[in-house]
């Protein structure tokens, strides 16, 4: 018997916010398909994230437990792997895992539009059927990414698009908050907030990039 589709949302989680959080609700009301969330271990393309891979998949963890969806759940499997995070690794390690279950990996606009660059991006739609979503306010729009991407994934199944009504947040802004003093509570779940401050997480300055966090998978 084949397993229901499995949707994968890879990206730091530096720290994970709101935003995420209406993302992974809209998966999962769009697609009806169970959601694993995957933060990066060591991503291979950017600078390394602020907070530790251990304090980022507890704060992923803690943000899913707030859902109290059981069809959404974490994986350690980038933050337990060693060398460099790539998403066609943890694609094989899924398919390994459960060969019959189908993989749709969701991406932000703004994150498949580099997928070309990626690390063995062929090997990437050979495991598994892109989504491509569109928000309010991104910079691209989904369609416009898929009609550049390569044609189709597993079995010829060309990329979906869905459109969110997730908000635009970028996790660079609200390490910046964190470290002036500002509660965030508007833009991160109340016990998110709480292990950050428990923790005392994003105090120090962390050399800030350009790229904006949050809709990202690892590469």
């Amino acid at each position: 018997m084949t397993s229901p589709a499995l949707v994968v949302f890879g990206g730091t989680f530096d720290p994970p916010h709101l935003g995420h959080l209406a993302v992974i609700r809209g998966l999962r009301a769009g697609l009806g398909r169970p959601v694993l969330v995957v933060p990066n271990g060591r991503p291979a393309h950017r600078r390394a994230p602020t907070a530790s891979p251990a304090d980022r998949l507890r704060m992923a963890t803690i943000l899913v437990e707030g859902l109290g969806d059981p069809a959404v759940s974490v994986s350690d499997l980038e933050v337990s792997r060693s060398g460099p995070s790539y998403t066609a690794d943890t694609l094989e390690q899924l398919r390994a895992a459960d060969p019959s279950r189908p993989l749709i990996l969701a991406l932000g606009a703004d994150a498949a539009r580099g997928l070309p660059r990626w690390h063995r991006p062929e090997r990437v739609l050979e495991l598994a059927q892109l989504l491509v979503f569109d928000r309010p306010g991104a910079r691209i729009g989904a369609g416009e990414v898929v009609a550049g991407l390569l044609p189709s994934g597993p079995t010829g199944k060309g990329p979906l698009v869905l459109a969110l009504s997730a908000p635009r947040i970028e996790a660079r802004h609200i390490r910046a908050e964190l470290r002036r003093g500002a509660d965030c509570e508007g833009l991160l779940p109340g016990p998110v907030l709480t292990y950050i401050r428990q923790r005392h997480l994003y105090q120090s300055p962390d050399g800030e990039t350009a790229v904006a966090d949050g809709i990202i998978s690892s590469q």
